[in-house]
């Protein structure tokens, strides 16, 4: 487990050779090695998936883990404890989720992050999008909410699964679409789980470019699974509510035509760690598909009374650009729905990650981190006096807004259809430059250089300087000069790499003065704030290290003797 900081950051922990990355998200990864030990790594297991191959990220609240953890002693084997989490070996397959929150399987498989990819701006809305948006029904979503909570329980290994999953490929199949289920192994055994239900509409101009929706359709309840009867599971929030909104959309985009392929995905197995939707999305990258973008819907009926509808978007940082393209889309057609941005949920976790973890863009519009169902993964029991008991997760107090699954929706359609119709192929390539480097030249110059993007081909590069533009540069010219007449300040240099009408996220920051170079190409210094210690790592051995309080006044002098010199600032 290596957390993930500025010095450490995504890229350049899949960069090294020696990791291979099983897992990650914005706050760490989980990689296995042979001979490296970053600072900060936490080994978890010396001998990694040589016993039955499978980890497990378990969300637990804190004052629930005692509990949980004696429950699951013979199934699970504890490596680390987070806060409302838990790293576990999974011993056997009876292993299962906490009460009322998700897990995520690590399996032996290795992680990639996404290209980095533009995607259109929406200046205005599309009479065509508005056409689709007029045909969302709240009727027709509550209905296919209820014949999913009326199956009793969709937990993925009960027979009543399987009727659901029938019931929903009859549902894309009377829509005209193309329509298969998809197998998959849940704790490495076949045909032991219902199946992920995926249906088709190709794209007339680029049929191989897909855009993906999906939800889960299996359910959960703690109770159930302890006694192992899998029953009374109704599962309406988590997730019927998703399940519907994505047949609405299927319903209404599949009577017309779109230049790229739209796949409507109904997976299995998300509640016992996202292996249905782990499964396709590995399929999809094995096989090269070009996933244009991943929609999630999951949790999408519940609202805490008197709230105002609103939408929780999760997504991590290397989704950021579909998030932000998803943010531009409710801009121009839901102004009044609040949109706020998060880089994960605290208590769980959904089947977006699956599509991120092999390299596509992922994003999860959810109910509200803070306030969600509160009804989730149980089910509803009854006095003698036939009077609610507590409440499961039905409609009713669960799916409690009809109103808000039917903006969720809408959110969904505009999104899928706007890329679907975009006329220009895509996903094109932003990628930023890289090892931008400032350093003082000949007297009153500052010499800005550059590499090119790890990955497509930019007409030119825009230089900033403190933030603000000073220069174009037309490639393949990848160097600056930046006239500062005799200026002693010290000024900051980014890159970015211009692709026709788009610009890519800047490259590192490189400062420098006229006098002196910061190395921060070969430089890491860290805590930031420090306390009593700082760390410097480099490879510039027998250096001295000169450290100046703000005043200028030089501070402490010490000779770097080693790749990761302690330094004693405690005094």
């Amino acid at each position: 487990m290596i957390p993930v900081t500025e010095t450490n950051n995504l890229v350049t922990l899949f960069s090294n050779n020696e990791l291979k990355i099983h897992y990650y998200c914005d706050d760490y990864v989980l990689a296995t090695t042979e001979n490296l030990n970053l600072n900060g790594t936490i080994i978890l297991d010396n001998n990694a998936f040589t016993n039955n191959g499978f980890y497990a990220i378990v969300y637990c609240a804190e004052d629930y883990k005692n509990e949980y953890v004696t429950e699951n002693s013979k199934s699970g084997k504890v490596l680390f404890s987070g806060k409302n989490f838990l790293i576990m070996e999974v011993l056997s397959k009876e292993f299962m989720p906490a009460i009322n929150d998700g897990m995520v399987i690590v399996r032996n498989i290795q992680a990639k992050l996404p290209k980095s990819t533009a995607y259109p701006v929406v200046t205005e809305p599309d009479e065509n999008v508005l056409d689709y948006l007029s045909q969302v029904s709240t009727d027709t979503l509550m209905a296919y909410i209820q014949t999913l909570q009326d199956f009793e329980t969709r937990i993925c290994i009960h027979p009543n699964a399987v009727l659901a999953q029938n019931w929903i490929k009859e549902k894309y199949e009377s829509f005209g679409l193309e329509t298969s289920l998809q197998r998959f192994p849940l704790w490495g055994e076949w045909d032991w789980s219902s199946k992920n239900v995926i249906a088709i509409q190709y794209g007339t101009e680029f049929p191989e470019e897909f855009i993906v929706c999906g939800a889960h359709y299996d359910s959960f309840t703690y109770q159930s699974y302890v006694n192992q009867s899998f029953s009374d599971a109704p599962g309406a929030d988590d997730n019927a509510s998703g399940v519907a909104g994505i047949l609405e959309t299927a319903r209404i985009l599949s009577q017309y035509d779109f230049k790229r392929s739209i796949i409507y995905c109904s997976f299995s197995g998300e509640e016992l760690g996202l292996w249905g939707s782990s499964y396709f999305a590995e399929q999809c990258a094995n096989e090269i598909t070009n996933i244009v973008g991943y929609f999630n819907l999951d949790m999408i009926g519940y609202l805490t009374p008197g709230k105002p509808i609103h939408i929780d978007l999760i997504y991590p940082n290397s989704a950021k650009s579909l998030a932000d393209y998803y943010f531009n889309v409710c801009d121009v057609y839901f102004p009044e729905i609040p949109v706020q941005g998060f880089s994960n949920l605290p208590w769980g976790d959904s089947d977006h990650t699956s599509f991120n973890t092999v390299g596509y863009k992922g994003i999860w519009p959810f109910e509200d981190i803070y306030e969600n169902s509160p009804y989730i993964h149980n089910v509803p029991h009854y006095d003698s006096l036939f009077h609610f008991h507590y409440l499961g997760d039905i409609i009713g107090p669960s799916v409690n807004n009809p109103d808000q699954v039917n903006v969720f929706t809408k959110t969904n359609v505009a999104s899928v259809a706007t890329l679907a119709m975009y006329d220009q192929e895509m996903p094109l390539i932003i990628a930023p430059p890289v090892n931008c480097l400032a350093v003082p030249y000949l007297g009153n110059r500052i010499k800005i250089t550059w590499e090119e993007p790890l990955e497509g081909s930019p007409e030119g590069y825009n230089v900033y300087q403190d933030g603000s533009y000073i220069a174009h540069i037309a490639a393949p010219k990848l160097e600056c000069i930046d006239w500062l007449y005799n200026d002693p300040s010290w000024h900051c240099y980014k890159i970015t790499a211009v692709y026709g009408a788009f610009e890519s996220d800047f490259s590192n920051e490189s400062c420098a003065s006229l006098g002196v170079t910061e190395h921060n190409s070969k430089v890491n210094i860290y805590p930031n704030p420090a306390n009593d210690k700082i760390y410097i790592e480099c490879q510039l051995i027998n250096h001295n290290a000169e450290i100046f309080d703000m005043s200028g006044k030089l501070i402490i002098n010490q000779i770097i003797n080693s790749d990761t010199t302690t330094i004693d600032i405690s005094n």
